[in-house]
């Protein structure tokens, strides 16, 4: 199989047609001999049929496209239809040679917020591991959104011993140690040998107040969510055992019931034998269950704000050139955070709205879902002419979870912004057509029954440097 290989100037984008999961590999043209390899993430949803040989085949085919070596991998996120690859095909991924590996800030074990979210998300993470045990006994509505966001953290969530998005993420640190942990704004990110490509951090934003938005409204206004250690997540926690602080002694828990002073005592004391002697033997008495509402909705904002930690870039081609962008699973948070990004030195002119609008390439975030594109802030910004959008799905897979996924009334404003240039990766190409600007799209474009290639050129002779 022969080398992906992009124009000079030019950048390749192969989109892997593995199911629901993101896989991107770029390759941008350094000379006609030379080439510079980029992977954006490698995973699959949880479910997914003969995932081992899809796995297997994906990363062989990356490693022939590459030569074994890449010159830089970005793990945007730890979301199991991101990083699954890693664990999946991880003798596969062993023999390939990494340069630099790109993680958010929000992986950084030195940053004190970091660690704080990473804290929570674990604890947040062995409360649904405990509803998920007891789902039998949840209403209906709540156990099916337990199950089906659990499909995104992997399969130790249901049961211990196996393989976790903590362990993929563990494996890829372990094996390449050339680390960087990138910030939103500052100077974009540059590879070595490629001095024309800038690639511009937009998120996930550094607030953590942007990070716990993950919806709009039917106004259009945003929700908020509320994950103090005082709410319903904190007393969620709590109850389960499982709060980020170790657990308190009966005195210290007292504070996080919704009963007055008067009503408490303690479940060991002699008094209270008979009462506990009739509580446990009848059934109909026990509220034991109850809990399993609020794990529904703590699943969800689960899956919210870890997706709003994604790792997101604007990647642009040359000065005022094209831009690609890549936003992986941000949700609306990340998304309006980028307004507030600033850059540096020679950069400071760029704007958000600057590279929106120059943006020709979107990879659509979240497999197309209702709220991780944001509208007048996002794609209604990207104004090119030449606009295309890559869709990572399979919507079989999105049906059997009970996802719209891409969701219509974004899909339909996708295919008006882009003049028809939309590809869902179960649907492959576009099909043919007597408009021009579809046909010249298609022209740019290649396919396999495992991937489809896009090839974004310049619009402006190359020059090195600024």
């Amino acid at each position: 199989m022969a080398r992906l290989k992009a124009p000079v100037g030019g950048c390749t984008v192969r989109m892997y047609r593995h199911g629901l999961g993101d896989c991107f590999l770029l390759a941008f043209g350094v000379t006609k001999q030379r080439q510079k390899y980029v992977l954006i993430d490698c995973g699959v949803l949880l479910g997914t049929d003969d995932v081992d040989r899809l796995m297997a085949d994906v990363v062989n085919d990356i490693r022939q496209a590459t030569g074994d070596h890449l010159d830089v991998l970005v793990v945007t996120h730890e979301h199991w239809d991101h990083v699954s690859g890693f664990i999946q095909a991880k003798e596969h991924f062993d023999k390939i040679a990494v340069d630099q590996v790109w993680f958010a800030w929000t992986e950084n074990p030195k940053n004190p917020l970091a660690r704080e979210l990473r804290e929570r998300r674990q604890a947040a993470l062995h409360g649904l591991r405990i509803a998920l045990q007891n789902a039998a006994a949840a209403p209906p509505l709540f156990a099916r959104r337990i199950e089906s966001v659990s499909a995104f953290f992997g399969p130790d969530l249901g049961a211990t011993g196996r393989a976790t998005t903590e362990d993929a993420m563990d494996w890829v640190k372990q094996k390449w140690k050339n680390h960087r942990y990138c910030d939103p704004g500052g100077a974009p990110l540059q590879i070595d040998g490629l001095p024309d490509v800038k690639f511009y951090v937009l998120g996930p934003p550094t607030d953590s107040s942007y990070i716990r938005m993950s919806r709009t409204s039917s106004k259009g206004g945003q929700v908020y969510l509320d994950d103090a250690k005082t709410g319903q997540l904190g007393f969620f926690l709590a109850g389960l055992g499982s709060a980020p602080a170790v657990r308190q002694p009966f005195q210290e828990e007292m504070r996080f019931t919704p009963f007055n002073e008067a009503y408490h005592c303690d479940p060991l004391h002699p008094d209270v034998s008979v009462v506990a002697n009739l509580y446990s033997q009848e059934a109909w008495r026990q509220i034991e269950t109850d809990w399993t509402g609020a794990a529904g909705e703590l699943a969800l904002r689960l899956d919210a704000h870890t997706n709003n930690t994604s790792l997101v870039m604007a990647i642009e081609l040359g000065p005022k050139d094209k831009v690609m962008l890549f936003a992986a699973d941000a949700q609306v948070g990340n998304w309006l955070s980028w307004d507030t990004v600033t850059w540096s030195g020679e950069h400071k002119e760029i704007t958000t709205v600057d590279l929106l609008s120059r943006t020709v390439f979107y990879k659509v975030g979240h497999h197309g879902s209702h709220n991780a594109t944001l509208r007048e802030k996002g794609l209604e910004r990207m104004t090119n002419a030449e606009l295309a959008a890559f869709v990572p799905v399979n919507r079989n897979m999105a049906r059997q979870m009970r996802w719209r996924m891409p969701h219509e009334p974004l899909y339909e404003r996708l295919k008006e912004k882009t003049l028809g240039r939309v590809v869902v990766s179960d649907a492959g190409l576009p099909v043919a057509s007597s408009d021009a600007a579809l046909e010249s799209f298609r022209a740019q474009c290649s396919e396999t029954e495992l991937y489809t290639d896009y090839t974004v050129m310049r619009w402006k002779p190359r020059k090195i440097g600024r």
